[in-house]
Order: structure tokens, then C-alpha cells, then sequence
């Protein structure tokens, strides 16, 4: 056999091999063993409830869904996600993600990402944190550069602009407001770690060690003012009065990194996370010695005053429940407006000393 017949026998045979195994991919893709796995046991998950059931009506359910377990279309599940792909890099179309055409048991994707309440898998995907290529099907070049687990993620946090770029998605995936002012940016993601999971408080001593020198002014400030706040507002008589839906909107602004579903807080007063965020991030950066970038992230959000920032604590509105408290006991005006701003004029400030009683509040 000549050399060319052989090289034409040996090409042959491999374009034979790969194109079978193409043939085999295309007709029995790997995801639909999955869903199969999945669906199997599912199945034998009702079975089990369908005859413990009691009722009728209850079997009746049961039954019509073991009945489309036991018969399921094996399709392609995607996500369809906010935006589009840009050629630039490589990608083009609408924005898909199609993890849970494998993942597709969304129960267990829920207990593993607690975090799922407040990023979707309808609204947000899968790869905005983990990763990958979302769109792919192919499970290998679905996973690759993919982020496996919290420990791989943080590992690719090695400058400021990682975690931009993860906000910055974070805010192209989020629906748009009707309302230009209420559409989110990147500063809004900025509570959120590389991870997804909320930034961790890491309190203010932590900055004082290095700011009390490097912004001695604006620290000295803080510290008369700001950060002394909560003390005044627990002498308040409508505090110490108030239920504690009454003191929760007092701990919203006055406290530092409040959690509504928790009714927690890191400190109280309005310290340095207050404004610049939870510290988790940038004090990493700042530990080991990557002082600009952690000071870019400090950054991002306080520089120009922000109304996302500012606005919803220093709004007059906020304490309208407060005047409501003093109007109803003959209080003065003094009583309820702090002192830089401009009362409002109440009609109550003819009715003798019923506010002399009452410490101020400031």
C-alpha cells in the first residue's frame, strides 16, 4: 500500500469516527440524559406522595402530574436575559441562558443559592456569577472559565474593575424602570460581594486604624456628628414611645448596614459603611496592599452625592411620622425638626410649654 493510500485510509477513518460521534451528539445530546435522570426521579417522588395521598382531588392532581412525568418533551431550556450579545466579543443574537436545560432541578438550585430571592434565575441566569457560556449546550464549552464554587470566584477578584464588571451586569440584567431616575447603575450592586452574597460589614474601627491619619478632618467631623446620632435619637421621646414598626424607620438611616428581614444592624450611628458601603471588598484590597484598588471601590457611589447615596435618608418626608407624634401632644415645632433644617410651620407654637419637658432633638 502506497503512503498516500495509507495517509487517505487514515484520514478516512478519523473524519468516520468524529463524525459519528458528532452524529451521536446531535441525536442524543448529553443534556437529554439529564433531563431523563431527572425526570425519573421525580417520577418515583410522586408515585410515593400519589399513594400516601388521602383525598381524591389530591390523587386526581397527583396523578395528571405522574402521568406527564411518565411521558416528558426532552427540550432546550433557556433564559431569556436583558440585553443582546455584541460582536466584539464573539457573539451575536439575543442574550440567552440555557444552564438549566442540565440544571434543570430548580428546587435544588434554590437551596443552594440562598441568594436566589434577590437575583432570579428568570431574570439574571446562571453565568452573571459563575461564568462560562451560558449559551452553549455543550457541557464542555458551557463550563469553560467557569466558576465552580464561592472560593473560585473570589480567586478572580484581583482588581477593582472585576468586581465593576460584575455590577455593571448585574445592572444590565436588572429590568428597567419606567422611571429614568429609578433605573439602577453599578453603585446600586454595590452591597454585593463577586459572589453574589451580601458584602460583609467590617465596622468602622477597621477604617479608623488607617483614616484617622490619612482624613483626620473629614474622620474628626464624623465622629462629632454623624456617628453619635443613634444616642440622640434613643433619648427621642417619640423613639422611646414607638412601637417597633415606629423604630424600625428610625433604624433605617440611623443605624449603619440595617437589614429589614433581620431587624439587624453593624453599628449604630451613621459610621464610614453608611455612605461608602459594606468594607468587606475594598478592606481585602486594602490588606494586601492593593490600597488603590480597594480605594476605587470606596469610591464608587459617594463621589457627587448621589441621590441613591444620600436621597433616601435625607428626605423631609421621612419624618412626617415624627411630626404626626409631637402634633398629637401640643409639641413645638423645635421638637421635631433638627436644627439645620427649616421647620415647617405647624400652628402649634402659641400653646405654652407642653415641648419644655421634652429633650431636643437633633
Amino acid at each position: 500500500m502506497s503512503i498516500q493510500r495509507l495517509i487517505f485510509f487514515v484520514l478516512s477513518a478519523l473524519f468516520f469516527i468524529g463524525s459519528s460521534v458528532w452524529i451521536k451528539d446531535e441525536i442524543s445530546p448529553k443534556w437529554i440524559k439529564y433531563q431523563k435522570e431527572y425526570y425519573k426521579e421525580q417520577a418515583i417522588k410522586v408515585e410515593k406522595e400519589y399513594s400516601a395521598a388521602s383525598s381524591a382531588k389530591e390523587k386526581e392532581l397527583l396523578g395528571r402530574r405522574l402521568a406527564s412525568l411518565k411521558r416528558p418533551v426532552y427540550e432546550v431550556k433557556q433564559i431569556l436575559l436583558k440585553g443582546d450579545y455584541s460582536w466584539d466579543k464573539r457573539l451575536n443574537g439575543d442574550k440567552v441562558d440555557r444552564c438549566i436545560t442540565c440544571h434543570i432541578d430548580e428546587e435544588k438550585l434554590k437551596e443552594k443559592h440562598p441568594n436566589a430571592k434577590e437575583f432570579p434565575f428568570d431574570i439574571y441566569g446562571c453565568a452573571v456569577c459563575h461564568g462560562g457560556i451560558g449559551r452553549a449546550l455543550n457541557e464542555k464549552i458551557a463550563h469553560k472559565g467557569i466558576y465552580y464554587h464561592k472560593r473560585q470566584m473570589e480567586q478572580r477578584l484581583v482588581a477593582a474593575e472585576s468586581l465593576f464588571e460584575f455590577w455593571s451586569e448585574l445592572a444590565n440584567l436588572t429590568p428597567e424602570e419606567s422611571d429614568p431616575n429609578q433605573r439602577l447603575g453599578m453603585g446600586d450592586f454595590k452591597k454585593y460581594s463577586i459572589t453574589g452574597d451580601k458584602a460583609i460589614y467590617v465596622g468602622s474601627k477597621k477604617c479608623l486604624k488607617c483614616h484617622t491619619g490619612l482624613t483626620s478632618p473629614h474622620v474628626e467631623r464624623w465622629l462629632r456628628i454623624k456617628f453619635k446620632t443613634f444616642e440622640l435619637v434613643k433619648e427621642a421621646p417619640d423613639y422611646i414611645a414607638g412601637n417597633e414598626g415606629y423604630r424600625k424607620t428610625c433604624l433605617k438611616c440611623h443605624t449603619t448596614g440595617y437589614d429589614e428581614t433581620t431587624g439587624r444592624y453593624s453599628e449604630e450611628g451613621v459610621t464610614c459603611e453608611a455612605c461608602h458601603g459594606a468594607g468587606e471588598v475594598f478592606s481585602y484590597f486594602m490588606d494586601i496592599g492593593k490600597a488603590l484598588e480597594g480605594q476605587k471601590i470606596a469610591k464608587v457611589g459617594t463621589f457627587g452625592t448621589p441621590y441613591n447615596i444620600c436621597g433616601p435618608c435625607h428626605h423631609t418626608r421621612n419624618h412626617e411620622m415624627r411630626l404626626k407624634f409631637f402634633q398629637e401632644r401640643g409639641a413645638d415645632d423645635e421638637w421635631f425638626f433638627p436644627q439645620h433644617t427649616t421647620p415647617y410651620k405647624t400652628g402649634l407654637t402659641e400653646k405654652g410649654d407642653a415641648s419644655k419637658s421634652l429633650p431636643k432633638i437633633y
